[in-house]
């Protein structure tokens, strides 16, 4: 079944500009907790995050019992981050919902972390497709982003060759 579904951008006032942003609604759950909130989808996060909010918060973690799993990097320098498997659904049109556990980095620490929580390339990029679509409009405030399920995966023999620059 192709699976292709398209969502609106949401405009946030910045500075006197409207930044575009994927927010994506998705429903969290974890150990019978739920909560449903919106996920920046992020192309350059490596790995998903959450706030410390949503997962202390929302999915009732104890953030201060979490073993650390080492550091990760971002524009806001390195932090110490715990992992955690989150159940993730979220719709894709009237008819289709999709569930998926995707691991999540949580943020240890006092006031670290983004302000928003990111779904991350790894794994969602490799079971979906994403594109962003900001220009298709004479409004540069309106835009939207695709998701297509990838559901033929093509032999990888043509794509393995290494990536060299100058």
């Amino acid at each position: 079944m192709d699976i292709n579904c398209s969502y609106p951008f949401t405009p946030i006032e910045f500075k006197g500009r409207v930044i575009l942003r994927p927010l994506l609604q998705c429903t969290l759950e974890h150990q019978g907790n739920s909560l449903t909130t919106a996920l920046l989808l992020d192309s350059g996060a490596d790995i998903s995050m959450l706030t410390q909010e949503v997962a202390r918060d929302g999915l009732k973690i104890d953030v201060d019992k979490l073993e650390p799993a080492g550091d990760t990097g971002g524009i806001g320098g390195d932090i110490s981050v715990a992992m955690v498997d989150v159940g993730v659904s979220f719709a894709m049109g009237p008819r289709y919902t999709h569930r998926c556990t995707i691991p999540f980095q949580i943020p240890l620490g006092e006031n670290k972390g983004p302000c928003y929580s990111l779904l991350g390339r790894d794994p969602f990029f490799y079971e979906f497709r994403v594109s962003f679509r900001m220009g298709y409009t004479d409004d540069p405030r309106v835009g939207k982003f695709n998701l297509h399920k990838e559901t033929v995966k093509r032999s990888a023999e043509r794509f393995k060759k290494p990536v060299t620059y100058g």
